[in-house]
């Protein structure tokens, strides 16, 4: 009896000994997995953290008609961006993009004789513009995966205007050169995080309001220049107006699309 009770004794601090052992290595091989993670996170450097890039566009179709003016034609626009996260719900960044428009218009007026007569043409429009921004995150929605923001951002850019038909005297294209657009806008914007790095993002510039101007520089005759300026104060954004006015517009019309990327 005396020999049992010492083997299983023996045995009993043996496991408990073994089992001690394990312990100490498994908290051994968790402080190493923790500094390993706490390295890791140090070692990301602070331009992945704070830098994201992304790519925009927006497309439709439009149809303005006036009392002896109408126009059909259609604009697709892609505008890249690069940001920096200066805080968790503040971000700055800019965006360079171009765009294209394709449109036909027909003027009617009256003749000498008292005939109707209309003049044909079409006009294709490119343009560039450069938009710096400040964006601010108001809202947070469905476990902070649906973010809404107000964002105000300057624009400058150019268009440049060319008539492949029709007879344009008497119209804003008549030997213009190019325009110079400027303004400032704030509108809404709402994203969605798919993951980590990436974020779906719609821009609501059809709820926009601010200002804009444009100077048009025309070139006369014996190639003088001269120049045409406007401003407008925009309230709810000229698209919106035109909607308001019963005009056609279908596709993706005053919202710009995209995606924001972390690196």
């Amino acid at each position: 009896m005396n020999r049992i009770s010492l083997f299983v004794l023996l045995a009993f601090v043996t496991c408990c000994s073994l089992m001690a052992q394990d312990a100490e290595n498994n908290v051994n091989v968790e402080q190493q997995d923790s500094s390993a993670v706490e390295k890791k996170v140090q070692d990301i450097p602070l331009w992945k953290k704070k830098l994201y890039y992304g790519y925009n566009f927006d497309i439709y179709f439009h149809h303005d008609s006036k009392a002896d003016t109408k126009e059909n034609g259609w604009s697709i626009s892609v505008t890249p961006e690069l940001g920096w996260r200066l805080k968790e719900r503040v971000y700055l960044g800019m965006r360079i993009g171009g765009s294209y428009q394709d449109a036909y218009l027909t003027e009617s007026y009256e003749a000498l004789d008292g005939t109707i007569q209309k003049n044909q043409m079409r006009v294709m429009m490119g343009s560039w513009d450069v938009t710096p921004y400040m964006r601010y995150r108001m809202k947070t929605l469905f476990n902070e995966k649906v973010g809404i923001w107000l964002e105000a951002h300057l624009y400058t850019g150019m268009e440049f205007p060319r008539v492949m038909s029709g007879n344009p005297s008497g119209t804003n294209y008549d030997n213009l050169k190019y325009t110079v657009n400027y303004g400032v806008q704030v509108s809404p914007v709402i994203t969605y995080q798919f993951n980590k790095k990436s974020t779906f993002q719609v821009f609501f510039s059809i709820m926009s309001f601010g200002y804009s101007g444009s100077t048009r520089f025309y070139e006369k005759e014996g190639n003088a220049p001269s120049r045409e300026y406007t401003n407008d104060v925009i309230i709810f954004s000229g698209k919106l107006r035109n909607l308001i006015a019963n005009q056609f517009t279908p596709g993706l019309y005053g919202l710009k699309f995209g995606v924001m990327k972390s690196f």
